[in-house]
Order: C-alpha cells, then sequence, then structure tokens
C-alpha cells in the first residue's frame, strides 16, 4: 500500500506539471514501482523536482481520504489536499507520512519511453 500510493503522488505530479505527459504503462510489486511515460528526451531534469514534491506530500503527514463515490455505479476514490479526488480501486494508508522516505531513478526501456522507478530510500 505504501508504494502503491507513492507512486500515486508521483504519477499525479508528473501530470500536473506536464499535462500533455501520456502514461504507458506502470508495475507495482512489494518493492519497487515504475511508470512508463511517452516522452521524446530525458526525465532526467525532472526527477529531483517531482522527488522533492513528492516527498514534501509524504512528510506532510495529512490524512488519506479514500471513499466510494455517490451515484451508480459507485467508483473508490482518493483524495489529499495538493489533488482533486482521483478514480483508484486499490487500498491506501491512511496518512501520507506512512510512507516514508522515496528516491525517483530514470531508466531508458526504448526509444520515446522513459521509466521513472520508484524505491523506498532504504532499498534505493
Amino acid at each position: 500500500m505504501r508504494l502503491h500510493f507513492a507512486a500515486e503522488v508521483v504519477l499525479e505530479l508528473v501530470c500536473q506539471k506536464f499535462p500533455n505527459i501520456n502514461k504507458v504503462g506502470a508495475h507495482i510489486s512489494q518493492d519497487k514501482a515504475r511508470i512508463d511515460f511517452a516522452w521524446d528526451g530525458s526525465i532526467s531534469p525532472i526527477l529531483i523536482d517531482i522527488q522533492n514534491s513528492a516527498q514534501a506530500i509524504i512528510d506532510s503527514n495529512q490524512p488519506i481520504i479514500s471513499a466510494f463515490s455517490h451515484g451508480s455505479p459507485e467508483r473508490r476514490y482518493w483524495k489529499i489536499n495538493e489533488f482533486s479526488s482521483l478514480l483508484c480501486g486499490g487500498t491506501h494508508i491512511k496518512k501520507t507520512g506512512k510512507i516514508g522516505e522515496i528516491r525517483l531513478k530514470r531508466i531508458n526501456p526504448g526509444k520515446s519511453i522513459e521509466r521513472m522507478k520508484i524505491f523506498f530510500k532504504i532499498n534505493f
């Protein structure tokens, strides 16, 4: 749950700062996560900004609202102060501070695809 939510925060920050970006893949496992983007060039210049912004949200230790929308069909969502309600069927931690310290790393799996790996600091 910690890594799942960290990846969601990172993805939302990237989408806010770069509204025309396209996510083309993602994977979350117990010890790491990745998000793939269609991106010409390198994402290296934005990594530290995204990492610092995500860590500031994590460190704020704010409550994470996780609930179901009203209406039919009901949809599960989560919300924190920085973001509007975001649809997600997964389970989430109760507070952002439970994530801990994260690190981001760039991987280039192929032409016009950039990958952000998300790790907990102790696993980096």
